[in-house]
């Protein structure tokens, strides 16, 4: 019997003759260490399944025996068979026995694999290039299937000078990326592009580099791993964001905090207070809240200000790999250390070790660092001897640690060691006073890396768009969309056009929750529009867009949602709220040969 490996990246033709294969569609079959590729028939439908008679057979255990169907025609039709895992298009769950158009570029998510219809002439098969809506939507479908798969993936940004630049990236990236990668535009002159296979993150960059170099372009690149450089898509955005300014950050860790709201006088009071000891400090909160920023400040405010502040991030490495960087090692200790190396806390030596995502830790390692604490000495891998450490210890996660206690996923001894203080950061949702000086803040400091004579004021509408928007990726998110926001304006001001409307008129907060806060939101005070009147002008922005990502996809709902960001059903409840729910996708023909 052959390999895993060799079993799943073979080409099959579903029983067709070689002369038949010529010119027929394709469904390419993509997951961790596996890439079949399917030639399909003309016409009838195929099952894809773990069963073993199954006409598309998948052998990995998140699909089911009878997973789905998919029907042959123009478009091809996906069916769910009431599978365990369920089948996503576009973002919507298949309810069982459901149909759903699919076309040639297509993905589609059947558990953790993804299969991706192909045209039948790869030779033309196009690269499109997609908004940015398109591609936060898909890292953000990377993220949560890799969180629960050892699966990792990367992102690239890209700037290219000169006018040729769009279509010379699209001709450049064809042959460097995969069928379930995606390329879209971030800004004028500023790519993003989604690698799926993380081992090919690095050479998709020196590669791009080098054939844009080849054409007279000058390109500068930057790459984001998962979950090396974050486990959400902001983290990554903002990480390759920083890479390509040549590691500067919007808002820098050092920078002083903005504090309006009365709940983060709060923490910030207790920061004053616990700095100035040596107790243990656990910080808690969302992603992208800020937790660095305390922990950094606890540091700058106790009497070890004066010795080093190591941030460790305990979620982007493997066991052993972490291990090593955390407590050193000796030279032989492992293959490949061929010298002996200082471990993280070794570094800290005198000053505060900031353990970051500490939810993410082993039990093995979790059980060495309990030690550490216990004790207040390391040991190096592959070492006799400790040495002894004095490290000030400040951790933090989003996990509920509590819950993760009560479930043995994590050590209720190592829990009240880390947790002599604990610090709870508000998301940004709840302290709406500080979006705008925040907001103001990072467009003065983009505005300055791009060497613009000022930054861009916020107009009314757009401030109360940001006021009522949930912000779930908190500070990291606010950062990433004034940034691109900048980026895209051409005037005095920044506009409704340069944010992600669709995405933030989806996630809005009720007006209660503001006025109960004590904001008043511009466009409420009177003389100034009125929230009517903004409601308006948002329905009128997405209206046109949507009408346009629905004309660009033929009518094709389930397209234009995944072109638009969201949820089908989302698009559809637009569609009603806009009357045009009655709007069909035309009926079209296309060429076999027409690329995806």
């Amino acid at each position: 019997m052959p390999s895993r490996r060799s079993q799943l990246t073979d080409t099959k033709s579903l029983g067709l003759g070689d002369a038949e294969v010529a010119g027929r569609r394709a469904l390419r079959v993509v997951g961790e260490g596996i890439f079949l590729t399917y030639v399909l028939p003309a016409a009838g439908s195929v099952v894809i399944g773990r069963a073993t008679d199954a006409d598309v057979r998948v052998d990995d255990p998140s699909i089911s025996r009878g997973h789905a169907r998919l029907h042959i025609g123009d478009p091809l039709r996906i069916e769910d068979l009431g599978s365990a895992n369920g089948t996503r298009v576009g973002g919507h769950l298949l309810e069982r026995g459901e149909l759903a158009e699919v076309w040639p570029g297509d993905v589609v998510d059947l558990g953790s694999i993804m299969v991706i219809p192909q045209s039948g002439a790869p030779a033309r098969r196009r690269r499109r290039l997609w908004g940015h809506g398109y591609f936060e939507g898909r890292l953000e479908e990377e993220c949560e299937r890799a969180q629960g798969t050892r699966r990792r993936f990367g992102i690239v940004r890209v700037h290219v000078d000169g006018a040729p630049s769009q279509q010379l990236l699209l001709t450049s990236v064809a042959a460097l990326l995969g069928p379930a990668d995606v390329a879209a535009l971030y800004a004028p002159g500023e790519y993003e592009l989604l690698v799926t296979d993380d081992g090919r993150t690095e050479e998709v960059a020196r590669q791009l580099v080098s054939t844009l170099g080849a054409e007279g372009a000058v390109a500068r690149v930057a790459a984001a791993r998962y979950p090396e450089h974050g486990r959400s898509p902001e983290e990554l955005i903002a990480h390759a964001c920083s890479e390509l300014r040549g590691g500067v950050e919007v808002g820098p860790l050092g920078s002083t905090p903005i504090v309006r709201d009365p709940s983060m006088d709060r923490v910030h009071r207790l920061v004053e207070r616990v700095a100035k000891g040596s107790i243990s400090v656990l910080i808690l909160g969302e992603t992208g809240v800020g937790k660095e920023v305390i922990a950094e400040t606890v540091h700058r405010r106790s009497p070890r200000a004066d010795a080093p502040f190591v941030a460790i991030d305990c979620g982007s490495l493997g066991e052993a790999l972490l291990e090593s960087e955390l407590f050193g090692h000796e030279k032989g200790a492992f293959t490949g250390a061929a010298q002996s190396k200082r471990g993280l806390l070794e570094m800290a030596q005198g000053g505060t070790a900031f353990l970051d995502e500490i939810g993410e830790l082993s039990l093995g390692l979790q059980a060495k660092l309990l030690r550490v604490l216990e004790q207040k000495e390391a040991r190096r891998v592959g070492a006799v001897k400790p040495y002894s450490l004095d490290v000030r210890f400040v951790a933090a996660t989003h996990r509920d640690l509590e819950s993760d206690v009560t479930l043995g996923r994590f050590r209720r001894d190592l829990f009240f060691r880390l947790n002599g203080v604990s610090i709870l950061i508000p998301p940004l949702r709840e302290r709406p006073s500080e979006i705008e000086p925040l907001a103001h803040r990072f467009a003065a400091e983009v505005s300055a890396q791009l060497r613009r004579d000022r930054p861009p004021k916020l107009s009314s509408d757009v401030l109360a768009l940001m006021l009522r928007y949930a912000w779930p990726g908190n500070i990291r998110e606010l950062r990433n969309t004034i940034e691109r926001a900048v980026l895209l304006c051409t005037g005095d001001a920044i506009t409704l056009e340069e944010l992600p409307v669709e995405k933030m008129t989806s996630t809005l907060m009720p007006s209660a929750g503001l006025e109960a806060a004590g904001v008043v939101s511009p466009a409420s005070v009177p003389g100034e529009g009125g929230a009517e009147k903004l409601q308006d002008e948002l329905d009128a922005v997405e209206r046109r867009r949507v009408l346009e990502i629905l004309a660009q996809c033929g009518g094709n709902r389930t397209r234009a949602a995944r072109m638009l960001g969201m949820a089908r059903g989302t698009l559809l409840a637009r569609l009603e709220r806009y009357g045009i729910a009655s709007l069909r996708p035309r009926k079209r023909s296309r060429s076999p040969r027409e690329g995806g």
